[in-house]
């Protein structure tokens, strides 16, 4: 049979094809109608969220205007605290106003005043009498009995006389006067529900799907199309200022255009597998070519050999062809098999885990396995030198990958040759990017020395030569192959170190064992101490945070610890924006972008966390003194301030107090200090006795009872209660535990 492999080749290819073919349009198919319901989800989302944002600004901006006027207008006041009738031009005047307010906004309505004691009611339309000719009285007494109503009522009927045609309005009621807890009247503003409906027309005229509007209550507002069949497509957005829910579903024929794919796909489907087929073919036929000739020369050997052997002419193609590719694999493998052993890949191996501590050979093993690495069998001692480049960031960038490369090469090999002059025997590698580690070999038991000697002859050299500097950490003395790994782990604690030293030094273990001295809760109540002066905008704390990280360097706290305080002083500084205004909080939010616990602790020195934390504190307190500058409701309490820092020591400092001496309301007094120093006035007052009788405690022999009058505690038993609740102490015990120390 001519050609039968030719046939052969396309038979074995063609269902493949055919496979392939029909498994992508199936894949098509279906990633096409996912991301066709995703993208219509999320578009239909994204309008029922901005239709109700644009819905809601529109409302509050109605409210927040009419609540305006009705604080500020001192007409309406005086309308409003008056006891005689109204003038003619004053209720001209207010008429007036009213309507200015339905003019200035598309959706408003009919806006009417009723005052309590005259049972009057003003709109924009004139004066009426309550049970005269007004017809909304009966919304009007519901709404005064029920104190007012806290967001716009569902859709109701409104007539103002009784005259007018019923209007479908939203209404909502505010009591006023809008500060006083005692309403003098009521303030009614009425929302057309017809001017909404066309505000969602307008918009749904591109989109023409399906629309719903519906009140708190659920009840349908509005309504436009009939909902889809299928419940995929509708979202739903629910206001949490007004209450109302927005319904958006696909037009009908975006979903009809999902079904009918397969009939817009399926001749060019079929067009494309009769191509495939076809092109398959001229391909197969193209490319047997260079098989056919090899399959005439198997024959021609084939028939050449059977000659030879007296054999018949029958043979298979495949046979050959496999034996002759086994004989070439055979050979590939042996010539594999000698270079399988990578000694670079397999010596960086065993280091790892013998620095890691996962070293899985026995003795007898591992000298077999150091034979073969060219690293010694036997020692009597090693000790782990870890080498370090300083400021690894400016290393970075000042050099690029190529320069980077080539000088680590310089340190090891310089760290090698060093090696040999002292007679020792080394095994390095890079461990990390910016960490070579190596393992010292000696032939004695006692090396601290000669290690200290090579670790300070390689610090010396690349500081003279390069234009860089290193950190050496060296470990503890090991005696055996297991012990190789608590070597390099005494290394490294010896080296948490650095951030405390600095750079260009030697941290030995033996030198440098960890010794927290200080109490790190101490360290921690020192950090809230300065978020709190950070937050009332006191220059103190720049003293506090210098004295904070000098507590750090003198209690030897190691890197983690240290991490601890910063991260305490961010946790601080998120608990303080809680209550913060909401525009001082956004004034706060670009600094801590920038500084971010991550990449303040990045740095690898103590004093430059030191510096980044004094920059974003700095960055804080110049945001929080620039936004007190602008709010002039605040030049009070600087005063109040200074007056506090100059009088605490009095008893009779209350609200009160300072309500009288400064012409506010106790109540202001106390809610505008909250609000700018980040402190209650009574906690304040507190914190300045406190620590002006903790002076006294450890500076003077004075009686307890007489520290208590000087701080304004006029009762000693108020004194130490007040002194024990804020130092968990009394005064007593503080002064025998602090006997000679400043506060």
């Amino acid at each position: 049979m001519k050609k039968k492999w030719f046939y052969r080749m396309l038979l074995s290819y063609s269902p493949i094809l055919l496979f392939l073919v029909l498994v992508l349009i199936l894949f098509f198919y279906v990633k096409w109608t996912t991301e066709t319901k995703v993208r219509i989800q999320n578009t239909n989302d994204l309008f029922a969220s901005h239709v109700v944002s644009v819905l809601d600004s529109s409302m509050k901006s109605i409210e927040e205007f009419v609540l305006q006027q009705m604080l500020t207008d001192e007409k309406i006041t005086e309308y409003l605290n008056g006891t005689a009738p109204i003038p003619p031009y004053a209720m001209f005047e207010l008429t007036e106003r009213l309507a200015d307010i339905r003019t200035m906004f598309p959706l408003a309505g009919d806006v009417y005043i009723h005052k309590l004691s005259s049972s009057e009611v003003i709109s924009n339309n004139g004066l009426l009498k309550l049970g005269d000719t007004f017809a909304d009285n009966a919304f009007l007494t519901a709404a005064i009995e029920s104190g007012g109503a806290a967001r716009w009522s569902s859709p109701r009927a409104y007539q103002l006389y009784q005259a007018d045609p019923p209007a479908d309005v939203l209404s909502l009621v505010k009591p006023l006067p809008i500060t006083s807890a005692v309403p003098k009247g009521y303030v009614v503003v009425n929302v057309q529900l017809p001017s909404i409906q066309r505000a969602l027309l307008t918009v749904n005229t591109d989109a023409s799907g399906y629309l719903l509007l519906a009140d708190a209550d659920g009840s349908a507002m509005f309504r436009e199309h009939t909902p889809p069949q299928s419940e995929w497509g509708i979202s739903t957005v629910r206001s949490s200022y007004t209450g109302w829910s927005l319904s958006v579903g696909i037009p009908e024929s975006e979903q009809k255009l999902m079904s009918v794919f397969l009939d817009g796909w399926t001749l060019p489907a079929l067009i494309t597998i009769l191509l495939s087929i076809l092109v398959l073919t001229y391909v197969t036929h193209r490319n047997y070519k260079p098989i056919e000739e090899i399959m005439i020369r198997i024959d021609r050997y084939a028939l050449k050999r059977s000659l030879q052997l007296g054999k018949g002419n029958k043979h298979n193609e495949f046979q050959f062809i496999s034996t002759a590719l086994d004989n070439l694999m055979e050979k590939s493998n042996e010539y594999e098999a000698k270079h399988k052993d990578d000694l670079i890949i397999r010596r960086r191996y065993w280091f790892n885990e013998l620095i890691a501590g996962g070293f899985p050979l026995s003795n007898e093993e591992w000298e077999s396995e150091a034979a073969e690495l060219g690293i010694p069998q036997s020692f009597a001692s090693t000790v782990v030198l870890v080498t370090v480049l300083d400021n690894r960031e400016q290393f970075s960038g000042d050099y690029n990958q190529r320069d980077q490369t080539l000088f680590k090469f310089v340190v090891q090999g310089v760290l090698e040759e060093i090696c040999r002059n002292h007679g020792v025997e080394v095994w390095s590698e890079w461990k990390e990017a910016d960490q070579l580690c190596a393992i010292v070999y000696f032939g004695e038991p006692n090396n601290e020395a000669r290690m200290l000697d090579i670790a300070d002859q390689l610090k010396e050299w690349v500081a003279a030569n390069l234009q860089f500097t290193v950190s050496l950490y060296i470990g503890t003395t090991a005696s055996e192959v297991d012990d190789i790994r608590g070597s390099y782990r005494e290394a490294m604690q010896a080296g948490q170190y650095r951030a405390l030293h600095g750079y260009n030094r030697i941290y030995a273990a033996s030198d440098w064992k960890l010794n927290v001295q200080g109490d790190l809760y101490a360290h921690l109540h020192t950090a809230k101490g300065i978020i709190k002066l950070v937050r009332g905008a006191d220059p103190t704390w720049i003293d506090q945070l210098d004295r904070l990280f000098g507590d750090i360097r003198r209690d030897r706290l190691s890197r983690e610890q240290t991490a601890e305080v910063v991260n305490y002083m961010f946790f601080s500084l998120e608990k303080e924006m809680n209550d913060m205004p909401e525009e001082l909080v956004a004034v706060w939010v670009e600094p801590l972008r920038q500084y971010t616990p991550s990449s303040i602790l990045a740095k690898e020195l103590i004093a430059e966390i030191q510096s980044g934390m004094s920059e974003l504190l700095h960055r804080l307190v110049e945001s929080l003194q620039s936004w007190r500058d602008r709010q002039p409701q605040f030049m009070p309490v600087e005063q109040i301030v200074a007056y506090l820092q100059e009088h605490y020591s009095s008893p009779d400092i209350s609200l009160d107090h300072l309500s009288d001496m400064f012409g506010l309301a106790p109540r202001v007094v106390s809610k505008l200090f909250k609000a700018s120093t980040g402190e209650r006035f009574v906690d304040y007052v507190m914190n300045l006795r406190m620590t002006e009788a903790k002076r006294l405690l450890t500076s003077t022999d004075l009686p307890v009872q007489s520290i208590g009058e000087q701080v304004g505690y006029t009762q000693v038993i108020s004194f130490i209660r007040t002194f024990k609740k804020s130092e968990g102490t009394t005064p007593g015990e503080y002064r025998k535990l602090h006997a000679g120390e400043s506060p």
